[in-house]
């Protein structure tokens, strides 16, 4: 696990740039990616870079050049089929208990030829291969884009072409300088939480370009046997010599990951979290399960003082974090790290694979009713009304996507913001056609998953120094949520039937959410923040809007805990832009 960069020479010194020095910023950047190693190497045309974090051999660096000079190479994430892989190209390796470094992998793929071996790469990652004989540069990522990868894409040379990539959008601003923020993409932020807009020149997939060979990696095979398939998976992701724990939350997906690691033999640790306050059941449902993995459960308990982690948390990203689950994982991997544990697998991807999420029921069975749009509450979010907000919207799966009511962009937003499409009752692009619910869970593989859900669990473990692995994005699991037999997650169910105790087949699904509600209408310091007048008077804020949200929500009148979230989360992002996150209050700092 690493954080990597590349840039090009040209391009570099065409901008006034001194390589060296810009390529170590880059990489300094990334310290909190990479905190046992920095490299930097000239790679014919390209620079390349990295920030190591040990997870594979400790003697191993980064950048890896070949023998000779030719192909240089630098990757973040893991190959979970490097061991299978290593037997490929270097027979006997395979045996050892600790394999030579992932990175190699790539590169030896290339160097041969065999590029068919790129599109067999398992795991979570995102690799570059510079040949310094050519000039051609191969990269490359993970199935679900699991390993962030930024590009910077610019007219140079008379093209447009990729000239830098980074892990962080903070290393590719030390090369590139700071990016603006489009008024587009912070409209969709408040209102999901997370957006798929970009600048024009930023980009988080592989494009093709001058010197640029773009992977199209295979798409797998649906495996005969789901619970066949999520064991070899996992057995594929605690094959590492490292500590490795589970974060088991007490529901299906962590639930099936312990059954998994039971059926695998291994006996490790397990993690869970509890909000202060919140109900016991999910916890009763993780003692039980772990008892029956026979794995040892530690709690992990979650008050308002794990709001203290966001300023850190967002200098590290280079984005505003909008979702506040983020701090929770975060808490939990701390706790993991403290107890020496390198790995920690989670249950990311099992909702969008198999259809798990309330709302794709919901919109099995939803009406079209636009009649009933003077009834739709506009302050609400609470289920009832959030159901009826999609019987009434064109496009009823956006609908239920929003973390903020309506009324919030009119009210709170300044105009410019709050009339874009994505707050208007329209569909932001033509709405699907066939299977509304199949059509919902590919738009969350391509943007909620991608955009929100990865790039927490990313940032918010490797901000702890610990590499997570999601076993269901690593398997062979996408097959089973082809069509509608899959709703609620009924693959995994069944074959997980046997092995689950009762009190996991009967708890609400919940995730890691944090009371924000409650926490907002007791004393956190962060409503001191709203009430700056430097945080009343930015540009994208409707003058008074905040203290009218605040109000209508300390009197019960809403429950606005995510927005209001939201409003503190990008003004921290404003803060720590201009070199002063420490202006931000946390909980830390106050009571609850």
């Amino acid at each position: 696990m690493c954080g990597i960069v590349g840039a090009r020479h040209e391009w570099l010194v065409a901008n006034g740039l001194d390589p060296v020095t810009a390529m170590r910023e880059a990489v300094a950047a990334m310290a909190w990616r990479g905190p046992d190693g920095q490299g930097v190497v000239r790679a014919g045309a390209w620079w390349l870079g990295c920030a190591r974090l040990a997870i594979g051999p400790a003697r191993s660096r980064q950048p890896v050049v070949r023998r000779g000079g030719r192909f240089v190479g630098v990757m973040n994430g893991a190959i979970t089929n490097a061991r299978e892989l290593w037997a490929r190209f270097l027979p006997g390796v395979e045996q050892r208990r600790e394999l030579p470094n992932d990175a190699w992998l790539p590169l030896l793929a290339i160097e041969r030829g065999e590029l068919d071996v790129l599109g067999q790469l398992r795991g979570h990652h995102a690799f570059a291969v510079v040949d310094t004989h050519t000039g051609e540069l191969v990269t490359g990522l993970d199935w679900y884009g699991e390993k962030p990868f930024f590009q910077a894409v610019e007219h140079f040379a008379g093209a447009r072409t990729l000239v830098a990539f980074a892990s962080t959008p903070v290393a590719l601003q030390r090369v590139r300088g700071t990016p603006p923020y489009v008024k587009g993409r912070l409209a969709e932020w408040f209102r999901f939480g997370w957006a798929r807009r970009k600048e024009p020149w930023l980009r988080e997939a592989t494009p093709k370009g001058l010197m640029l060979q773009k992977v199209e990696r295979v798409r797998r095979h649906k495996s005969p046997d789901l619970r066949t398939a999520l064991v070899t998976s996992v057995a594929r992701c605690v094959d590492t010599h490292v500590p490795v724990a589970l974060s088991l939350s007490g529901g299906l997906d962590s639930s099936c990951l312990a059954m998994a690691l039971h059926a695998n033999g291994k006996r490790v640790p397990a993690y869970q979290l509890q909000a202060t306050g919140a109900r016991a059941d999910e916890r009763d449902a993780a003692t039980a399960v772990a008892a029956h993995a026979q794995l040892e459960l530690r709690h992990v308990d979650a008050g308002p003082e794990v709001c203290a982690a966001l300023p850190f948390l967002t200098t590290c990203a280079g984005l505003p974090l909008g979702d506040p689950s983020m701090l929770a994982v975060h808490a939990l991997a701390r706790a993991a790290a403290n107890d020496g544990i390198r790995v920690l697998l989670s249950g990311e991807g099992a909702d969008e694979l198999l259809l798990g999420y309330r709302r794709y029921q919901a919109l099995a069975h939803l009406p079209h009713a636009p009649w009933l749009r003077r009834f739709v509450p506009q302050w609400s979010m609470r289920y009832w009304a959030r159901w009826l907000r999609a019987v009434t919207a064109p496009d009823p799966a956006i609908a239920l996507l929003a973390v903020t009511p309506p009324a919030f962009g009119v009210e709170v937003l300044a105009p410019e913001f709050a009339q874009r499409r994505c707050w208007r009752d329209e569909p932001a692009r033509p709405g699907p056609t066939g299977d509304r619910v199949l059509a919902a869970r590919q738009a969350d593989l391509n943007g909620y998953l991608r955009f929100d859900l990865l790039p927490k669990l990313d940032v918010a473990c490797m901000a702890a120094g610990i590499e997570a692995r999601a076993p269901f994005l690593e398997g062979d699991c996408a097959g089973f949520g082809h069509d509608r037999q899959a709703l609620g997650k009924r693959p995994l169910r069944e074959a997980f039937a046997n092995d689950l105790p009762p009190e996991v087949r009967r708890l609400p699904k919940t995730g890691f959410a944090l009371p924000l509600d409650r926490w907002f209408r007791g004393e956190l310091p962060w409503l001191d923040l709203l009430r700056e007048p430097t945080t009343c008077q930015r540009h994208h804020l409707r003058p008074g809007g905040v203290a009218r949200a605040i109000d209508r929500h300390r009197a019960g009148k809403a429950d606005l805990g995510h927005g209001l979230y939201l409003l503190v989360a990008y003004e921290t992002y404003l803060r720590s832009s201009s070199g002063n996150p420490d202006s931000v209050p946390t909980a830390a700092q106050g009571g609850t």
